[in-house]
């Protein structure tokens, strides 16, 4: 059997990349000119871009089997969100980190296994990126990956891409970050083992 999960809505093209305090303070006085120092889409170098399709309320859902749809409860997709960032700098000596990128291409992509022997909605696994407290937007998800009964899909499928605009520069200062965890009684540590999303900044970072 074919099996087909296509995400119909906004794509994000994100990065987060460390900054001197001189970088971070043209940038907040320049703002998006910063994307035109160097070049073209040199922001999307580096370990910590994250290109996914963004889950919230405009992007549409559809499950396929065979051609034929079928029914899925889509909050499955963000039930267990990964944090991957929130101490990847909080234990380095980066003072400042900056968000550059897109998350506004209206575009469709899809998942599709060639060889489905049965249909379970709970064999699905999706690797989710949780950018709340980076973005500063509640519930801001990032499908990054799917796989189904322990595979990786066979084909991937990208189409009906509209174009996007480039997000506003945003510079997280990871000094106030640590100071939070210190106000708290936290160690960097502990963010390894946080699970509620809501607590900091440095929960996501």
């Amino acid at each position: 059997m074919q099996l087909s999960f296509a995400v119909h809505g906004r794509s994000c093209d994100l990065a987060l990349h460390p900054i001197s305090e001189n970088t971070a303070r043209r940038i907040r006085e320049t703002g998006s000119e910063v994307y035109k120092e160097k070049p073209l889409r040199w922001w999307r170098k580096g370990n910590t871009a994250t290109w996914g399709m963004k889950v919230d309320d405009d992007c549409h859902i559809r499950v396929m089997l065979n051609g034929e749809t079928v029914p899925i409860d889509t909050k499955i997709v963000t039930q267990t969100p990964l944090k991957l960032r929130r101490r990847m700098y909080l234990d380095s000596k980066a003072k400042y980190l900056c968000v550059l990128g897109y998350d506004n291409e209206i575009c469709k992509f899809s998942w599709n296994w060639d060889a489905v022997t049965d249909f379970d909605p709970s064999k699905f696994e999706f690797m989710v990126h949780k950018w709340d407290r980076i973005m500063g937007i509640p519930n801001y998800y990032i499908l990054d990956e799917i796989r189904y009964d322990g595979q990786f899909a066979d084909r991937h499928d990208w189409c009906e891409a509209k174009g996007f605009t480039l997000v506003e520069p945003k510079v997280i200062d990871l000094e106030d970050v640590r100071r939070q965890w210190a106000h708290k009684g936290w160690d960097i540590d502990h963010a390894t083992k946080a699970c509620a999303g809501d607590e900091a900044l440095a929960k996501n970072v």
